[in-house]
């Protein structure tokens, strides 16, 4: 019954942070949202949740004025700040990011992001090298992560160093945006293997290992308040750094996942807020590995609600 509440908890209290728009100046955002398998909470896919909240300074490049926004065209160097908070753990990032190229391509926005997530007591340990048993098949679901929780789990810090590739093209109908960035991990943990479940990223990740990701997203617009929105991630985490490591024996096995979703969207206060609802597919992969997930845990369900904060100073500026 414990374990049901920390899933349900898990499923209902977290924090988004897609901002649906940006002004020059400063910026709040925050929400709630959660992700999960409802037919099988146990299964493949690990149930992700988090609080988070988001200060941003966004400082123009150019002419523009504070509480304006100019889409496609603005130029500007930001910095932002924010925490993450789970049953799981709980994570710090800072970061700056740049986009000072002219039309067409004021759109896209290089990031340098640094993020510090400290598991709770809930770092379970993971197989180091392919052939170990139990083996990243039987590690990686909900079921094996849940039983271990607390009782044979530990305290772990888990620091990325992320450089990004944003863009985001917007117009009155359509909207596209996407991010590539390229993680670099580097895991303080009680376990000697130093190989850890990342929740804030849903997959194993092992000590001066990288992780590469993909998201790209897309809203169409039927009217002011009601929009489709579509989304696809995937992540990869590859062999990790053998410079700089006592274990220069261990390699860890690349693995990969896949998310795709698509569902209802509604805006709320002229847009500062927004509730979505999506289901999705997820698939997962690994060098040498089958899993042979059934498709009650591969069909996924999102939940999320945004709210944001512009300090708009009175202006329109669109």
């Amino acid at each position: 019954m414990l374990r049901f509440f920390l899933i349900l908890a898990l499923f209902c209290c977290s924090f988004a942070y897609k901002s649906p728009f940006l002004v020059i100046g400063p910026n709040i955002e925050y929400g709630v949202s959660g992700i999960a398998a409802p037919a099988d909470v146990r299964g493949a896919f690990v149930p992700r949740t988090n609080t988070y909240f988001e200060y941003s300074w966004i400082e123009p490049l150019g002419m523009d004025y504070y509480g304006a926004w100019k889409p496609n065209k603005t130029n500007y160097m930001r910095f932002f700040a924010g925490a993450e908070l789970s049953p799981f753990y709980g994570a710090v990032r800072v970061g700056l990011g740049f986009a000072p190229l002219p039309p067409p391509f004021a759109v896209l926005e290089l990031r340098f992001v640094y993020s510090n997530e400290n598991l709770f007591i809930s770092d379970v340990e993971m197989p180091m090298k392919f052939g170990e048993q139990p083996s990243i098949k039987d590690t990686w679901n909900a079921g094996y992560i849940f039983d271990n929780f607390y009782d044979n789990s530990a305290h772990a810090l888990i620091q990325s160093f992320d450089m990004q590739l944003s863009g985001r093209y917007a117009s009155s109908r359509f909207s596209f945006s996407f991010l590539f960035h390229l993680a670099l991990i580097d895991i303080t943990s009680d376990f000697d293997g130093k190989k850890s479940f990342d929740y804030m990223r849903g997959i194993p990740v092992f000590s001066r290992d990288y992780i590469v990701a993909e998201e790209l997203f897309a809203i169409y617009n039927f009217s002011k308040n009601f929009s489709w929105c579509a989304e696809f991630s995937a992540m990869f985490s590859g062999r990790r750094f053998t410079f700089y490591s006592p274990f220069a024996a261990y390699d860890k096995e690349p693995l990969s996942y896949y998310i795709v979703s698509t569902g209802p969207l509604w805006r709320f206060e002229d847009g500062k807020s927004y509730l979505s609802a999506s289901p999705g597919l997820f698939t997962r992969g690994g060098n040498g590995y089958t899993f042979s997930d059934s498709i009650k845990e591969r069909i996924l369900l999102s939940i999320q609600y945004k709210r944001f904060w512009d300090f708009r100073f009175g202006k329109d500026g669109y």
